[in-house]
């Protein structure tokens, strides 16, 4: 059976009368937060609370999207992406999609708000939840228009981590991943 296609249909709820907004899928209560309040709040917070509200934010994407695909275990990628990429799409944090690099997984969000370090706990929270399976993540790289998370397991990522910290360009660093390089 095929994983239903992502359904944006009633997403997100709006009660003017009592003042609340909810998604349709979970029933969360949410909060239209302007980004630029949200960045204040990120550069005042330590570094272990920006990563806390990425999980939460990404727990909430990835349990949305596992909802509307009903089995993530069995979902193609393909299904598994769109679903993501709607939810993030919905709570507004950009426009989710994935490039394969070999072996290796780079999810891009477009146009996002969100400071990189934020991306990275979200993405990775959003992939645990919605598969039932640990995502390690490191932020490639991040410019106005574009951010690149590297999705991997806990050596990969600590080795692309290695490689940019020594200067080494994201690209180089992915295509040493996979043994194209030493």
């Amino acid at each position: 059976m095929a994983a239903p296609s992502f359904d944006p249909t009633h997403a997100v709820q709006f009660d003017l009368p009592h003042g609340n907004v909810r998604t349709r899928r979970d029933d969360d209560r949410v909060l239209l937060v302007p980004t630029a309040a949200l960045d204040e709040l990120v550069r005042s917070i330590p570094p272990p609370a920006v990563e806390a509200l990425g999980r939460a934010l990404g727990a909430a994407i990835g349990r949305r999207a596992a909802t509307s695909l009903r089995d993530p275990q069995t979902a193609s990628v393909e299904a598994f992406v769109s679903h993501l990429a709607g939810e993030a799409a919905i709570a507004g944090v950009g426009a989710l999609s994935i490039e394969r690099w070999g072996r290796a997984l780079v999810v891009v969000i477009e146009d996002s708000p969100l400071a990189g370090t934020l991306l990275v706990a979200m993405v990775a929270s959003a992939i645990e939840v919605a598969s039932g399976r640990r995502a390690r993540c490191a932020l490639l790289s991040r410019d106005d228009r574009c951010a690149r998370v590297f999705v991997g397991n806990e050596q990969a990522v600590d080795r692309i981590r290695a490689w940019l910290a020594s200067g080494v360009a994201w690209s180089e660093a992915v295509v040493r991943l996979q043994g194209g390089a030493a």
